[in-house]
C-alpha cells in the first residue's frame, strides 16, 4: 500500500474509533492497516499501537507483539510503553511491567495512570510500599478523586507505615462512594494494617484512558450477552475441534479467532455450530489445511453450505488472509 492510501486507512481508522460503542469493532481495519502500511510509517507505528491497547486485557501476548513492533520504530513512545506495561502486568512478569511504565513515564512524566500503575505494582506485586510512594503521591495529587488511585495510595502509606495519613485518604474517598474493596480496606487500616491480613489487592493496572470520575461502570446486560455467547462458542468449537486433524497450536489459535469473531458477529444460539464450523474452517484457510468443506462442516454437524456462508461473512468481518499472521502457526508450509 501506498503512503497516500496507508493515511486514508488510518483517518478511516480514528473516524470509526470516535464513532464506535465498542473500540474493538475497529480491529479488522486496524489489522489491515498494520500489514499494509510501510514498515516504520508513522500509519504503521499507529496501527501497532492501537492494536497493542485494545488487545492487552484479552491477548496480552499477542498484543506484546504490537508494542514492540511500535518501539522499534518510535522508542520513545509513551503509549506503546505503557500497553507494554500493562501486558507483561497480566502476564505475571512484573518487573519487566515496572521497567516498562519507568519508560512511559520518561516520556510523559504528567500522566497520573503511568505513575499509579507503577506504585501500584510496586508496592502490591514487588513488596516495595516506599518505593511506591513517589508515584501513588504523584497520581493522587493528579486525580484525587479517583477510587482506584486513592484504594493503592492508602494501602501503600499503610504498608510504608504511614498508618494515619493513609486513614485520611481512604476517609477522604469514602465520602464520595464507598464499596467492598474500601470496605475491607478501612477495616484492615483499623486491624493497624497487620502483614497478615493483608488487603486483598492485586497487581491491576488502570488504562491510560481510563476516565478520573470514578471506579468502573458495572457490567452492562449488553456484555453479560456478549459474554455468554462466548461462552457458547467455545464450547461448540472445541467439541467440532476435537474431531479435526488440527494440532494444539492451531485449536489455541482457533480459539483465539473466535474471540475476535465473538467480539464482530452477534450470533443467535440456533447458529453457534455454523459459526464454530466457519472459525475452524478459517483456521484451515489461513494455515493451508488440506480439508473441504465438507469435511469440517460433518465435524461440527452442519451443512457444508451454512459453513460457507458463515466463513464468508467471518473472512470479511476479521479480513482474513491465507497465512494471515495473527491466526497461522508456524508449521511449515
Amino acid at each position: 500500500m501506498d503512503a497516500p492510501e496507508s493515511k486514508r486507512l488510518q483517518r478511516d481508522v480514528e473516524t470509526a474509533l470516535r464513532r464506535a460503542l465498542d473500540p474493538s469493532d475497529v480491529l479488522p481495519l486496524l489489522h489491515r492497516l498494520a500489514r499494509t502500511a510501510p514498515d516504520g510509517s508513522e500509519e504503521s507505528i499507529f496501527a501497532n499501537r492501537q492494536l497493542a491497547e485494545l488487545l492487552a486485557e484479552r491477548h496480552p501476548w499477542r498484543a506484546t507483539l504490537y508494542a514492540r513492533r511500535a518501539l522499534v520504530h518510535l522508542p520513545s513512545d509513551d503509549r506503546s510503553w505503557a500497553a507494554l506495561g500493562l501486558c507483561q502486568t497480566l502476564l505475571g512478569n512484573y518487573r519487566f511491567a515496572v521497567a516498562s511504565y519507568h519508560r512511559a513515564l520518561q516520556s510523559a512524566p504528567k500522566n497520573p495512570w503511568y505513575a499509579h500503575n507503577l506504585g501500584h505494582l510496586l508496592d502490591v506485586a514487588l513488596g516495595r510500599p516506599s518505593d511506591a510512594l513517589f508515584w501513588l503521591r504523584t497520581a493522587y495529587v493528579a486525580a484525587p478523586s479517583n477510587g482506584e488511585i486513592c484504594a493503592s495510595f492508602a494501602h501503600a502509606l499503610a504498608r510504608a507505615g504511614e498508618l494515619a495519613e493513609a486513614k485520611k485518604v481512604l476517609a477522604r474517598a469514602m465520602k464520595r462512594g464507598t464499596s467492598r474493596e474500601f470496605a475491607a480496606l478501612a477495616r484492615w487500616l483499623e486491624l493497624g494494617a497487620p502483614a497478615e491480613q493483608d488487603s486483598p489487592l492485586r497487581p491491576r493496572p488502570m488504562p491510560a484512558t481510563v476516565s478520573c470520575e470514578g471506579d468502573s461502570a458495572p457490567e452492562t446486560t449488553a456484555k453479560r450477552q456478549r459474554r455468554a455467547r462466548s461462552v457458547a462458542l467455545d464450547g461448540a468449537l472445541l467439541r467440532g475441534l476435537a474431531s479435526l486433524p488440527l494440532d494444539a497450536q492451531q485449536r489455541n489459535r482457533a480459539l483465539e479467532l473466535a474471540r475476535d469473531a465473538a467480539d464482530r458477529l452477534v450470533v443467535s444460539p440456533s447458529r453457534v455450530d455454523s459459526l464454530a464450523a466457519a472459525i475452524a474452517y478459517a483456521i484451515v484457510y489461513v494455515d493451508h489445511v488440506p480439508l473441504s468443506h465438507g469435511e469440517v462442516a460433518a465435524c461440527f454437524r452442519v451443512s457444508a453450505a451454512a459453513l460457507r456462508g458463515r466463513f464468508s461473512q467471518l473472512k470479511a468481518q476479521l479480513d482474513l488472509t491465507p497465512g494471515d499472521a495473527r491466526y497461522a502457526t508456524t508449521r511449515a508450509r
